[in-house]
């Protein structure tokens, strides 16, 4: 069957690039041919296009790392479609390439924001209304919007990315009950999302399933370096422990004394890039450079003593190689004052909350982590190793299952 996927293909991020080669690699091995759907809306286009003329006038090259993602992602997903802006091209593109189901997800997909969802405290000036993509507003393609009702369509492991369904207006749920209804086959990557689409249609039987980087080690095989491939080409110290911030939510003093620690345990502290930059000072004798291949991100997290840090998919990797974390979150929905108000609604916490290991998760407020360093560490010294490799054998189970649903429900349409 020739299978269509729409995700966030084309961006700068290792858990992107890795979830949509997942999924390219399972329906291969499965014996069908799978093809990436490249839309990104006129909005998201001209403002990229904008970034690249500021960057040419400024003489300000496009960084390494985002290169290595483009390059990536040519590499690895072979089949893709010529690019699309709206629903209509979408169908179009889909008739085009005789594509006989899609595939919508996994990743941020099933977003929608109010406008006054957006509203936030400004550092500089008193309120700002952040600006909205068309991919982070329903209706758009990844609803399946001018598509699922023409030919069989799934969503599979799709986010919210904690969208405040609970201000969502009536007419907005009736229009989202409707789309979802067209569609062969609904799993989330969350609870919280979960609940926003019962909350539009409390009828649909939705199921919480795994990001597909769960499977990333049964869809990829050999392809994933091995142990000595990684610890050759980054000359890493036998146990290393990966620190990946996205902001100083410690001092440099306080990273010195986890570094100290853990050095007298015989762990090296080692600074992991999660999003492209490296956005904290650190006193650490090890640091990755870049450029930074996904795969070799993955294997870096893999072979790790432990992973402390930001952001899900390190947490992610790190739960599906029974490897013990620490999660730092920056996800979750807060208030104007920029408070966190829901944990739950932190996809990090709710994956977490899978394996049981609440506890090892803690949340930024106001820029910092109230969680010494001394606790983090305590932390990683009781971590559950072998139920969590038990539970990652039962999620990829959960993950392989949820495949076969998907592609049953394409051939009964």
């Amino acid at each position: 069957m020739k299978i269509g996927v729409l995700t966030f293909l084309h961006v700068a991020n290792f858990g992107a690039n890795l979830q949509a080669t997942s999924t390219y690699y399972y329906l291969k091995n499965q014996g069908h041919t799978p093809i990436f759907i490249n839309y990104t809306s006129y909005q998201v286009e001209i403002t990229n296009k904008i970034s690249q003329l500021k960057k040419k006038l400024l003489n300000r090259s496009i960084s390494i790392q985002t290169l290595e993602h483009e390059k990536f992602i040519k590499e690895q997903i072979k089949n893709q479609t010529r690019n699309v802006h709206t629903c209509s091209q979408v169908f179009e593109v889909i008739k085009e390439e005789g594509i006989e189901a899609v595939i919508i997800g996994s990743d941020a997909v099933a977003q929608h924001w109010p406008l006054f969802s957006t509203l936030k405290l400004g550092k500089h000036r008193p309120f700002w209304i952040e600006p909205l993509q068309q991919e982070r507003r329903f209706p758009n393609p990844f609803w399946g919007v001018g598509f699922s009702d023409k030919i069989p369509t799934a969503m599979m492991s799709v986010s919210s990315q904690n969208s405040k369904y609970p201000i969502f207006t009536k007419s907005v749920l009736k229009r989202i009950a409707k789309q979802i209804d067209t569609m062969t086959y609904i799993s989330v990557r969350d609870a919280w999302t979960k609940d926003m689409m019962l909350a539009a249609q409390p009828s649909k039987s939705i199921e919480v399933t795994p990001d597909p980087v769960f499977a990333l080690n049964y869809n990829l095989g050999d392809l994933i370096p091995s142990e000595n491939d990684i610890r050759r080409k980054f000359e890493l110290p036998e146990k290393y422990v990966l620190i990946g911030l996205r902001s100083q939510v410690y001092t440099y003093e306080e990273l010195d004394k986890m570094n100290e620690l853990l050095k007298s345990e015989g762990k090296e502290c080692v600074a992991f890039n999660i999003d492209g930059v490296y956005a904290y000072k650190h006193p650490f004798k090890y640091e990755i450079k870049l450029p930074l291949n996904p795969l070799d991100w993955f294997g870096l997290i893999k072979y790790a003593s432990a992973y402390i840090g930001s952001n899900m998919h390190p947490i992610v990797s790190s739960l599906t190689n029974g490897v013990p974390c620490f999660s730092i979150d920056n996800w979750g929905i807060v208030d104007f004052w920029g408070k966190k108000k829901i944990s739950k609604s932190s996809k990090v916490y709710d994956v977490l909350s899978q394996y049981g290991l609440t506890d090892y998760w803690c949340s930024i407020e106001n820029g910092k982590c109230n969680t010494t360093v001394e606790e983090i560490i305590e932390k990683l010294h009781n971590f559950p190793t072998d139920i969590v490799k038990q539970i990652s054998i039962k999620r990829v189970n959960v993950y392989k299952n949820m495949m076969e649903r998907i592609i049953s429900s394409f051939e009964k349409e």
